[in-house]
């Protein structure tokens, strides 16, 4: 395998970490995945939260517990955990396992979350919010004394009594694809992860870009012949009118600008030549688009969002494990067409 993080690339996936969906057998549904990508070659893998979600962080204790060198990309939101007991737990995975969490900071996920939990502060102040809570968990996280006075936290000389090594730090992300969270990532000095629009709009000079770097959530469907990927692509995720009802329904409860971003891109359900696929996001099917097509189709895709300053890919639910090894041949495929 190309070592991909030589060239500056890192791999996630995500591992399924719902509750619901007619499974009965979470523990071992959330480490088969992490095996696989594990397997794979990939850096770690992304456990989302929301309100359907077990805790992300006994999620990654368990990952962690069970593999050799997958690493959770915890999403973490201010509503979940106070900024102590996020620095707190990272710690206390770090002292307890030797090993790293990466964070994905999270301004606070979907409207109906957010209502339930009372929270009811508009979008850009969301981001104002977790730009403290992202430099307060930071600051404990170094080992400094964290004093904080803001319009969201206060602390009054916090201090984690077993700092983390600095080996173990965590690779910390800002979600988002608004303005405001551009602001906030670097503000923080992170870089962004968003879901992306065509490759070729993306890569265009008009789009302003995190100068600390940028990741996209996509879901890639490569294979040897394009004709199988597509036939794949098209029996996991079908054109249902239920689906695209329930998609509707979903951005009329507004909140978040990359759905509204990403339904409004024109593109055809189906377009032929271009591996760029909505039709898993315009069904409800997932929330990301797809890259589908041969190893070659693929790379030239992901070779333009690289030349737009892509360095990670978060890749969505594999369904087996050639998900992954397909995908990573396309993405080296990608990453050796750059030029040096």
């Amino acid at each position: 395998m190309t070592d991909l993080a030589a060239g500056g690339v890192t791999l996630y996936s995500t591992v399924r970490s719902s509750i619901g969906h007619g499974q009965t057998a979470h523990l071992r549904t959330l480490l088969e995945l992490a095996g696989w990508v594990e397997e794979a070659g990939y850096r770690g893998g992304l456990v989302y939260s929301d309100n359907t979600s077990m805790d992300v962080w006994l999620a990654a204790q368990a990952a962690i517990a069970n593999t050799d060198s997958f690493v959770p990309l915890v999403a973490v939101q201010p509503w979940d955990k106070t900024p102590f007991s996020v620095a707190r737990a990272v710690s206390s995975l770090a002292h307890l396992y030797g090993r790293q969490v990466d964070i994905n900071f999270v301004s606070g996920g979907f409207i109906r979350d957010l209502t339930v939990q009372g929270d009811t502060l508009a979008h850009d102040a969301r981001y104002d919010r977790l730009t403290e809570y992202a430099t307060a968990i930071r600051t404990l996280l170094g080992g400094g004394m964290a004093s904080l006075d803001g319009d969201y936290y206060t602390l009054r000389r916090a201090r984690l009594t077993t700092a983390v090594p600095d080996e173990l730090l965590p690779t910390a992300y800002v979600s988002g694809s608004s303005p405001a969270s551009l602001r906030a990532g670097e503000a923080l000095g992170l870089g962004q992860l968003s879901f992306p629009v065509l490759p070729e709009v993306f890569a265009g000079p008009g789009v302003r870009k995190n100068k600390f770097g940028s990741g996209i959530s996509i879901g890639i469907i490569a294979r040897d012949d394009s004709a199988e990927a597509w036939r794949i692509a098209h029996k996991r995720f079908p054109a249902d009118p239920e689906g695209a009802a329930r998609m509707k329904l979903l951005l009329s409860a507004g909140g978040s600008s990359w759905q509204p971003q990403l339904a409004s891109v024109p593109i055809p359900d189906e377009a032929e030549g271009q591996p760029y696929w909505l039709v898993p996001f315009r069904y409800h099917h997932t929330f990301c688009p797809y890259l589908v097509g041969s190893h070659d189709e693929v790379a030239r895709a992901v070779t333009t969002y690289l030349s737009g300053g892509i360095r990670t890919f978060v890749l969505d639910i594999p369904r087996e494990p050639d998900d992954l090894w397909h995908a990573r041949i396309a993405v080296e495929r990608a990453v050796a067409a750059l030029p040096r």
